[in-house]
């Protein structure tokens, strides 16, 4: 992992917006797949389901649904999402449902459901694979930014701690440290995430 979303808006989303390129505007772009390729396969199959009457898209279309929504999120990344005016889910949610709606129009053009004005705006309730898929990315997302936003010696022993579920005295006799520098690193660490999870941007996502 690495280089996503930081103080405002989200880390990776500053990234992206990014006008001279580069690395790390790269590698935003990889992991803003990695992290949200999920989220966007559960809203396209979602708005499939329920603009066909319930049918199952194919794996297929599921996939190239993504790789359009992929490319025109990063197409509208100067201009487009705007983290201080809503969700990313929310702009997320609207810019599959309006790609699936696209697709079916070429793939179906005889079915009328896809043909009249507005349809793009019409997404469904929000599904629960669609939300747990969400929070996981943000999950992600958060660790990311701590990653980002601490030593690279206090993530490690984070990382092994909290997140590998390694015995604390094994890290430290492992790393040749004390016991209670663990201890005080990962208390450090987890004052940290409460911090950045803290912020109005992860907050509405979360929550809003």
């Amino acid at each position: 992992m690495s280089g996503l979303f930081p103080t405002t808006p989200l880390h990776l989303i500053t990234q992206l917006k990014d006008p001279d390129g580069g690395a790390s505007w790269q590698v935003s772009w990889k992991r803003f797949l990695e992290l949200y390729h999920e989220p966007i396969a559960a809203i396209a199959r979602a708005s499939y389901r329920r603009h066909t009457g319930g049918q199952q898209p194919t794996r297929e279309f599921v996939e190239d649904a993504v790789a359009m929504v992929v490319a025109n999120f990063f197409s509208k990344s100067q201009y487009g999402y705007d983290a201080t005016k809503g969700r990313l889910r929310t702009f997320l949610r609207k810019l599959t449902n309006a790609r699936v709606v696209d697709k079916l129009r070429k793939e179906r053009p005889l079915d009328q459901r896809f043909m009249h004005e507005g349809v793009e705006a019409e997404l469904p309730d929000e599904s629960e694979s669609e939300s747990d898929a969400f929070q996981q990315s943000l999950l992600a997302t958060l660790i990311e930014d701590l990653r980002n936003q601490i030593p690279l010696r206090q993530f490690e022993i984070f990382e092994r701690v909290k997140l590998k579920h390694e015995p604390p005295v094994a890290v430290a006799t492992d790393l040749g440290i004390q016991r209670a520098m663990v201890d005080r690193t990962i208390h450090k660490a987890m004052n940290k995430l409460r911090e950045i999870a803290a912020r109005s941007e992860y907050q509405e996502e979360f929550y809003r």
